[in-house]
């Protein structure tokens, strides 16, 4: 079998899911030896040392995915949750202003941009961004709980309850997932 570099990314992938992280690294390292400008190669690289918690490592594979395709929202996205974990806000703030100019759609970019604002007590466009993220994605019950959370902060019971019962609502249907939520909380 020859050894290509779509065979260490496909290797990688199946380890990644499998929760054998640095197996994964190694094969991706591999791969960019043989293509050092595949951004999707770089992006799961990335995303391995995210899982393993190496958030410097993590940043760099992103900042190099991003080099080698400005053009993928996904990429600017993760990068922005990593860059805004290791509390560099200003850089996390321009990836998600990039991600959000590729991908004006994107429920989970909003919703990720806005837990930023919420964490800077910027509670108004955190709002904003958790609204739009919530018109595009309606079924994102992370985002219902960040809007609700928001509400809270801006002193808006009524929009906060009604958030609450929209929750509780969804509880019904798939209890698991809100239980498991409400205990993180």
């Amino acid at each position: 079998m020859q050894e290509t570099a779509d065979f260490f990314n496909d290797s990688a992938v199946m380890l990644a899911a499998e929760g054998c992280h640095s197996e994964a690294i190694a094969c991706l390292r591999r791969g960019l030896q043989l293509e050092p400008y595949s951004s999707l190669m770089w992006f799961n690289l990335g995303l391995s040392y995210y899982a393993l918690d190496d958030k410097d490592n993590s940043r760099y594979a992103l900042y190099e995915a991003a080099r080698c395709n400005p053009f993928d929202a996904d990429i600017w996205d993760t990068l922005g949750v990593v860059l805004h974990e290791t509390g560099e806000m200003e850089a996390s703030r321009l990836a998600y202003t990039k991600a959000l100019e590729l991908e004006t759609e994107n429920g989970r970019i909003w919703n990720n941009y806005g837990t930023l604002l919420f964490n800077e007590e910027n509670y108004e466009q955190a709002r904003r961004a958790f609204e739009s993220a919530l018109t595009l994605a309606p079924d994102s019950e992370d985002t219902l709980f960040n809007l609700r959370d928001t509400y809270t902060m801006l002193g808006n019971k009524k929009l906060a309850k009604k958030c609450t019962k929209i929750i509780d609502r969804l509880a019904l249907k798939n209890p698991n997932t809100l239980v498991q939520k409400r205990n993180e909380l």
